[in-house]
């Protein structure tokens, strides 16, 4: 994939003449760039959807209901030609996508985001539900698959493989937890799904929710927990579910299971290595040597983060 040009982007989204240069800004899973143009400034995303374009397509329509219900989110530039949903698929360059530019900043230390964090889940969680959710969205549910991993690790002699034949017991154990526990959620929503501190963005008008092209089905509650979690630093536990609740969300109940997505998230990006490793989804911004022996990594610390996600008490 090489970038986009930029009168190949404001042709396409009807943005006018393009005033410079992409200028990039980030690259985790998916490239970004900052565009000037004759209708302002713009955010630029490149999208990797071989392979899941339906689901993306999917995500977007969600997306779209989400907008529609209010939700603090960055607001989709729509192609001018009929596209899939709020991409554009330009020649050389594949799915790309535009958002109007939001002024802001990342979350810091000093940021209390319980009431945000709590009411834009209930908000979130009542768009729309679901049918059942769980494993197979993080690749979980087929033991095929790390069996042949596996295999090609080993005859590519991948770093990792070692670990994944030693540990694949522990691997197939946590995937069964996970299985169990979204099982008994039964809590099903269309939502975000990666509700983390890295994908809220600081504006004059308040937090803003970004990245929403990995929306799907998924427990509410679970996610609900995970990201109280995953937020503690900038809302407080507690705090976040007693807001979810005063926001006319139901509050899921202190169960065993109620951190296991956090064991499924860690198996899910495991799996993801391993297809980058193997060459079956794009390295992106990452380095083979470092993905390979953070797999490893994190295939020898698995037994020991199952171990701890189920030691926690965050309710108490």
């Amino acid at each position: 994939m090489r970038p986009p040009e930029p009168v190949q982007v404001t042709e396409a989204f009807g943005l006018g003449r393009p005033h410079g240069r992409l200028v990039p800004l980030a690259y985790g899973t998916s490239q970004t760039w900052t565009l000037d143009t004759g209708a302002g400034r713009v955010v630029v995303k490149h999208v990797p959807a071989d392979g899941w374009r339906d689901a993306f397509e999917r995500a977007m329509a969600f997306e779209r209901r989400a907008l529609a219900a209010g939700l603090p989110m960055p607001r989709p530039v729509e192609p001018v030609l009929p596209g899939l949903e709020y991409a554009a698929e330009l020649a050389g360059s594949g799915l790309i996508r535009v958002y109007e530019w939001l002024a802001g900043r990342a979350l810091d230390g000093s940021d209390d985001v319980a009431e945000w964090l709590g009411g834009t889940l209930a908000r979130l969680h009542a768009v729309e539900p679901a049918e059942r959710a769980g494993p197979q969205w993080y690749h979980l549910d087929d033991e095929t698959c790390w069996r042949a991993w596996l295999d090609q690790g080993e005859r590519l002699g991948r770093r990792w493989a070692p670990a994944l034949r030693q540990h694949l017991p522990d691997v197939l154990a946590a995937a069964a937890w996970v299985e169990r526990g979204f099982a008994r959620a039964g809590d099903f929503v269309l939502t975000h799904r990666d509700v983390e501190p890295w994908n809220v963005r600081v504006t004059a008008a308040g937090p803003v929710l970004l990245d929403w092209d990995g929306a799907g089905p998924d427990s509410a509650g679970l996610e609900l927990a995970h990201a109280a979690l995953a937020f503690d630093r900038h809302a407080g536990f507690h705090r976040t579910l007693r807001a979810y609740g005063e926001h006319g969300g139901a509050v899921p109940p202190q169960t065993p299971d109620l951190l296991v997505r956090r064991v499924g998230i860690r198996l899910g990006r495991l799996a993801g290595r391993l297809q980058m490793s193997l060459g079956e989804q794009p390295l992106g911004p990452n380095d083979r040597e470092t993905l390979d022996r953070s797999a490893a990594e994190r295939l020898t610390g698995l037994t020991a983060f199952v171990r701890d996600v189920r030691a926690m008490r965050p309710c108490r």
